[in-house]
């Protein structure tokens, strides 16, 4: 077996995931010592809306290389979906000084796509017929 596969089987992670998020980590540190953490999250948010954007439009594009960058994109953001969620809490609590508002933030930003995807999921389970239904 690889390295990358021992790598990949033991944290769940390919190689370029676990590079992204010490990328990220070192960036974050660079802004905390230099004073600029707010911009840095900020950036952080920006960058990570900017690709979430374009996945959105490369999936739906007509040539297939296209579809997979979009594809590709959607791993990266779904590998960095929670730091950025972490982020975007960071900074809200730097503006919002009520506990239970940014609970309430918290929940429904690390809650809140888990939800749409099981309410998404049964409804796509009502299009399958049922002989393709599983049967417990």
């Amino acid at each position: 077996m690889k390295w990358q596969q021992r790598v990949r089987v033991a944290t769940g992670l390919s190689c370029w995931q676990i590079m992204l998020h010490l990328l990220v980590v070192a960036v974050l540190v660079m802004g905390w010592l230099s004073g600029a953490l707010v911009r840095v999250g900020l950036g952080l948010c920006v960058l990570y809306g900017v690709t979430v954007v374009l996945m959105l439009f490369l999936q739906r594009h007509h040539e297939e290389r296209w579809r997979e960058v979009g594809d590709f994109l959607e791993e990266l953001t779904t590998t960095w979906y929670f730091g950025a969620a972490m982020i975007v809490l960071w900074l809200l609590s730097r503006v919002l000084q009520n506990n239970l508002l940014l609970a309430l933030a918290g929940l429904a930003i690390l809650a809140g796509p888990a939800v749409v995807s099981l309410l998404t999921r049964e409804k796509k389970l009502g299009d399958i017929p049922p002989e393709h239904r599983i049967r417990h």
